[in-house]
């Protein structure tokens, strides 16, 4: 397998596992809660950012298979 086809197949399970979280809480979670619970969370020089799963969202979002609400300052995901 070509590095380009495991980046894809990791992509395609991350997406997967993004969406049984967001599923596991009708009412919408944040990205934070998303990236916890998975275990994602980044710290690069001290900095909490979590953007490989922001990044993943943002692509459901785009693909339609994920929604949001804003409350706030904070984003809540969410499927129908």
């Amino acid at each position: 397998m070509s590095p380009k086809e495991k980046s894809i197949h990791a992509v395609s399970l991350l997406k997967e596992a993004i969406l049984e979280v967001i599923n596991q809480h009708p009412e919408g979670v944040g990205n934070s809660d998303i990236a916890r619970s998975l275990n994602l969370e980044s710290d690069f020089e001290g900095s909490q950012k979590n953007y490989l799963s922001w990044s993943i969202i943002g692509l459901l979002v785009n693909e339609g298979k994920v929604k949001y609400k804003k409350i706030g300052q904070r984003k809540l995901y969410f499927t129908d």
